[in-house]
């Protein structure tokens, strides 16, 4: 399994500066050359519209706005490529409801701190080539659940996709 991701622009939206800084070597040793930085997920949402990157990797505590403030706000955009962001949330909270509240809030991938470089890569890759359409149901909008997916194709797609939007 390998992705080529010197095309994929990342942001990295984390409160600590030593995270984020951890980020940026571990995507550059992946090969990742276009990496944005935020603060908190208000400065994250101005990245996010814009510079429109392939992926956010977003940590679930900050302040003034925490990841699931960030998530709410970005699902909740006029701009359907922004609305349909893929995003890898990361937080030290790995409990089940942290988890579930997450996917609720429509992420793509939960990452639990310590981060692993290869578990970063494995949730990247998953992030840039399963094509999961968007649903809305009630107050939920995000990807297909994954339990939901028919098996993934023989050939995955190069490079990241725009994703099909679904209303239910």
């Amino acid at each position: 399994m390998h992705i080529d991701l010197s095309d994929v622009s990342i942001l990295v939206i984390d409160d600590n500066s030593h995270m984020r800084s951890l980020f940026r070597a571990i995507l550059n040793g992946f090969g990742a050359r276009k990496i944005f930085e935020a603060g908190d997920g208000s400065d994250g949402l101005a990245v996010v519209v814009d510079r429109k990157p392939d992926v956010v990797i977003c940590d679930w505590v900050m302040a003034p706005l925490s990841g699931g403030e960030f998530l709410s706000i970005l699902r909740g955009d006029s701009d359907e490529f922004v609305a349909t962001t893929p995003v890898i949330m990361v937080s030290a909270d790995a409990r089940k409801p942290v988890i579930l509240r997450a996917l609720e809030l429509g992420i793509h991938e939960f990452l639990a701190k310590p981060v692993s470089p290869a578990m970063l890569y494995q949730r990247l890759y998953r992030v840039l080539t399963e094509h999961r359409p968007f649903v809305r149901k009630g107050s939920y909008f995000g990807p297909v659940p994954r339990s939901s997916m028919p098996p993934p194709a023989a050939a995955a797609p190069s490079g990241p996709a725009q994703q099909d939007m679904v209303f239910l």
